[in-house]
């Protein structure tokens, strides 16, 4: 049976559902690109519908039915952001004027759901055919897959220039998972024996927004480095993720935009080179003008100083007697 479990980067079958879910995205692209627009659009939300569904279906797999109720309850609620994604994903294709939500769904989407394909950590150990190994595979290539197909298929234009809003939806969405924690705590759904228990990062899946397992530290040092030592010893909730995700999240967010973006960015960089050279002008211009006044109101007061002198001497020279009327005198 070990032959036949998932295991991460050593098992045949892990391989063998990557294949799968890169498979699933080519053959949705090839089979629907020369589609119409109305069949794209319905198989698209029926991935996200199915998706939708199978998160609250899922609590009838014994895997989850022996946790008990109603502590089970808590893995069909907003307990970390993929399982956020799956809940919201639906509702924000459907909604045309949701651009800032769309460019959340396209960016976190493909980041989320790919990772959880490659790193299925609920899966590790279960034989490939349970139930609920099919299952999170099919969810988390949902998240990523449609997001994708959204942009590409055209119905959704990026705009790398909303990328700052993207990361404070990633916040909000972070203080979500929080407040659904508390709710679930407070009804006594979900068990915690102190604040220190709630706070532990190793003991909850909540997008990592009250810090990071022991074990993730050492992949994620770039990501603490961006992190105040204030913010991270003990970690502060939601906000030792503040500059890691406004740099380096921004980064990876412009870096995906590009394949779409890049002609928009390189309008807007040559804009902002014109722009700062005009300015650049202007302010040369301005402090040359400065210096010319300053010039020019020196010379003025040496040549008023040599003609107040010029008229101080003249009436002298005009006093002094000639010698031919010293000689009538």
């Amino acid at each position: 049976m070990e032959l036949v479990k998932i295991k991460l980067g050593t098992s045949l079958f892990w391989y063998i559902y990557l294949l799968l879910c890169i498979g699933l995205f080519l053959g949705l692209y090839f089979g629907l690109r020369k589609k119409s627009k109305k069949v794209q659009y319905w198989v698209l939300f029926g991935f996200l519908a199915l998706n939708f569904a199978l998160h609250f279906l899922k609590l009838a797999l014994p895997y989850y039915s022996d946790k008990g109720f109603p502590a089970v309850i808590r893995k069909s609620t907003f307990e970390n952001i993929c399982a956020v994604s799956t809940m919201i994903f639906p509702f924000i294709f459907i909604n045309k004027k949701a651009k800032v939500m769309k460019d959340y769904m396209f960016y976190m989407g493909c980041v989320s759901g790919i990772a959880g394909c490659v790193a299925p950590l609920p899966t590790i150990g279960l034989p490939f055919y349970h139930p609920e190994v099919i299952r999170c595979y099919v969810c988390h290539a949902g998240i990523w897959i449609v997001p994708l197909l959204m942009v590409i298929f055209g119905f959704h234009k990026l705009d790398y220039r909303r990328i700052w809003k993207v990361i404070f939806v990633y916040f909000g969405v972070l203080a979500l998972i929080m407040v659904n924690e508390l709710i679930l705590i407070r009804l006594g759904w979900v068990e915690t024996g102190s604040l220190e228990e709630f706070f532990d990062p190793g003991d909850r899946d909540m997008g990592y927004a009250v810090g990071l397992p022991a074990g993730a530290e050492g992949v994620a040092k770039l990501i603490l480095w961006l992190t105040p030592k204030a913010w991270k010893d003990p970690y502060v909730p939601i906000l030792w993720q503040f500059f890691p995700m406004l740099i380096g999240g921004s980064l990876i967010c412009l870096l995906m935009s590009m394949y779409w973006e890049h002609k928009h960015f390189k309008e807007d960089c040559i804009k902002l080179y014109k722009k700062t050279v005009e300015i650049y002008g202007i302010l040369k211009n301005k402090i040359l003008e400065m210096k010319a006044r300053r010039k020019g109101g020196g010379e003025a007061q040496s040549d008023g100083a040599s003609e107040e002198a010029a008229d101080k001497s003249a009436p002298a020279e005009e006093t002094q007697p000639s010698d031919g009327e010293e000689i009538k005198n």
